[in-house]
């Protein structure tokens, strides 16, 4: 965990903390979140009436909404990544293929967060686009904790320049060593790089979630792939095999957008340099 920054602003913080409060219980008025958060109406009335003036909150009658306009900025960051220009087309085509459902996550630190999904089944779970699970708790999580164990271990594999990841962060040994992986989770990790992909699976009958690491060719772990396909699909495992087709093909785009002089900056602004 990051240490909170003897820099922080209090009242930056307050205005997030408001942001957050409304989008969990979908809008609330100035005494419901006066008393949620234990702030005095009239700050939280000039929080919510800064954020209204900027366009980051709506409000009708008593009621205050988050606007549509982090979804904007956040959309826009989400479409000029590298990692969704590379997976887009294979998503939607593995989706078509398994009548499943896939999901792009980008690994942010120790997080998991979901930026885009193809296909629809009634019977799977609902994710929501922006939502962040630490690596621990999802299934994208250990194929990426695989792959950066294993980029840890044997290195980048060629002679290019080790770019920093998401998190800002050179592959170090110190970051290596802080993976803590005991003998279970180390056994855990090969089955999962011989295989190619993780596999989640429930009850008999139950839906069956793969999930392979997308990677960039000097080992950088930049996110997981995943498609969760229905119960009764006659052939689940044909779904992990395309899934191993699909990352195959987003890593190739992703290789050559990087070999276009490329570079990824940690706070996640991508731009491409020509000569």
């Amino acid at each position: 965990m990051t240490e909170p920054s003897r820099n922080r602003v209090g009242t930056t913080e307050k205005s997030f903390t408001i942001l957050e409060l409304l989008q969990r219980e979908d809008g609330a008025g100035v005494t419901e979140v006066a008393t949620a958060l234990g702030m005095s109406k009239s700050t939280v009335h000039s929080h919510l009436t800064t954020l209204v003036e900027c366009g980051y909150v709506t409000h009708h009658d008593t009621q205050y909404h988050v606007s549509t306009k982090l979804l904007r900025l956040g959309g826009r960051l989400r479409d000029q990544s590298p990692l969704y220009q590379a997976a887009r087309i294979e998503m939607k085509s593995l989706a078509a293929e398994t009548d499943g459902v896939v999901r792009l996550y980008l690994e942010e630190e120790d997080d998991a967060t979901m930026i885009a999904q193809e296909g629809y089944s009634p019977g799977i779970q609902e994710r929501h686009l922006g939502e962040r699970t630490p690596l621990t708790e999802s299934i994208a999580g250990p194929v990426m904790l695989a792959e950066r164990e294993r980029s840890g271990d044997e290195g980048t594999g060629d002679d290019s320049t080790t770019v920093e990841d998401a998190t800002g962060d050179d592959d170090s040994a110190a970051d290596r060593e802080a993976l803590d992986i005991d003998d279970d989770v180390r056994d855990r990790f090969d089955r999962i790089r011989r295989r190619g992909y993780a596999v989640e699976t429930g009850p008999e009958g139950s839906d069956r979630t793969f999930a392979g690491a997308l990677s960039r060719r000097d080992g950088t772990v930049m996110g997981a792939l995943t498609v969760t396909v229905p119960g009764e699909t006659g052939d689940p495992l044909s779904a992990g095999d395309r899934l191993l087709e699909a990352v195959e093909r987003v890593e190739l785009s992703l290789t050559s957008w990087y070999d276009s002089h490329a570079t990824f900056s940690p706070k996640h602004s991508w731009h491409v340099h020509s000569n």
